[in-house]
């Protein structure tokens, strides 16, 4: 997926589809890709089920991937070099 966008623009997407997750998500989002986490050991650690975990990591994957199929705004698209 990102060697269809150039590296600002997908930077920038990911930025901006943080932003849009619920912190739950957010912390789930970075719990499973970056400390490899399991649902199980993700629901003992913030006290709620495996279910809910599956869950919340699943709408965290949708704010994402819908995040980067938008198309970047017309103004952000502009090159301002002098």
């Amino acid at each position: 997926m990102t060697d269809k966008l150039p590296l600002r623009v997908f930077l920038r997407s990911g930025r901006r589809s943080l932003r849009r997750m619920t912190a739950l998500q957010r912390t789930i989002f970075f719990d499973i890709r970056m400390e490899d986490l399991t649902y199980a050991q993700l629901a003992e650690r913030h006290g709620i089920s495996v279910e809910q975990a599956e869950e919340e990591f699943a709408a965290a994957l949708r704010v994402f991937l819908r995040t980067l199929r938008e198309p970047e705004p017309w103004w952000r698209r502009l090159s301002f070099r002098l």
